[in-house]
């Protein structure tokens, strides 16, 4: 059974902060370490701090409500 997780190979023409939210709905999936995350999207901790708010508003924009 493969398991998928999204993740944007270093060599795409993606920018910095698509990269960053693709690593943080990859970090969100829980299926790799950190770091590798970090290394295969091309991103740091500051690109992750500085599109967290940006993901947030994305990953909650189709939540049902309650």
């Amino acid at each position: 059974m493969s398991v998928y997780s999204p993740v944007a190979p270093a060599d795409t023409s993606l920018s910095r902060k698509h990269r960053a939210l693709v690593a943080l709905y990859a970090l969100s999936a829980g299926q790799q370490a950190r770091e590798e995350v970090l290394r295969i999207n091309n991103v740091s901790e500051t690109d992750l701090a500085e599109h967290e708010a940006e993901w947030l508003l994305l990953r909650n924009r189709n939540t049902p409500a309650n």
